[in-house]
């Protein structure tokens, strides 16, 4: 099983990249923050989900251990594959998915490509046993959420929006804050 590889990118495809490493290259899937992380040419040290089947084999590419944490969690769930679980991902981060988690948001999970309201469920259900509870309020989520949106309307591309936001500290309690030291954190 492959867990692991670091080399060079060769080649940005959209929903791929692939990895050149000891003159081998490796079509990995990965989601689209991880796109928008890593340029032809550079190098990238990527944590590898080898999925195989009867008939295929395929590799998903993390940067971040968090993202690959839930990736394998999403996995345990009956009815989400691998795509399903890269979708939810490309449309909540870990910590974005957490909170929907705490707070039963089956909206959140039904506007992911593939995922009804059935499956939205049971994602809730099957993380819900599986993943530490934050303590956090409605109102955090609620924040987070409008912070998102205010930053893809300056400019921001969602997934980066996403990801910048669930960095913010739990301390953050208006969307203004939650701007303002998202646009201090790009910078």
């Amino acid at each position: 099983m492959i867990a692991r590889i670091t080399g060079t990118v060769v080649e940005r495809e959209e929903k791929a990249i692939i990895v050149s490493a000891s003159g081998i290259g490796y079509r990995v899937a990965v989601g689209k923050a991880v796109l928008e992380a890593v340029h032809e040419g550079e190098e990238v040290i990527l944590r590898i989900y080898h999925h195989i089947t009867q008939d295929k084999q395929d590799l998903y590419g993390f940067i971040e251990s968090a993202e690959e944490k839930y990736f394998r969690l999403l996995l345990d769930v009956p009815s989400v594959g691998p795509r399903t679980a890269r979708n939810i991902l490309d449309a909540a981060t870990p910590a974005i998915l957490e909170q929907a988690v705490a707070e039963d948001d089956v909206t959140l999970l039904t506007k992911v490509s593939g995922v009804g309201k059935r499956t939205a469920e049971r994602v809730l259900i099957e993380l819900k046993a599986r993943i530490k509870q934050p303590k956090k309020t409605r109102a955090t989520g609620v924040v987070q959420e409008q912070a998102i949106e205010a930053l893809i309307s300056i400019g921001f591309a969602p997934s980066q929006a996403r990801v910048v936001v669930g960095k913010l500290p739990k301390s953050v309690k208006t969307v203004e804050e939650a701007v303002k030291q998202a646009l201090r954190q790009k910078a």
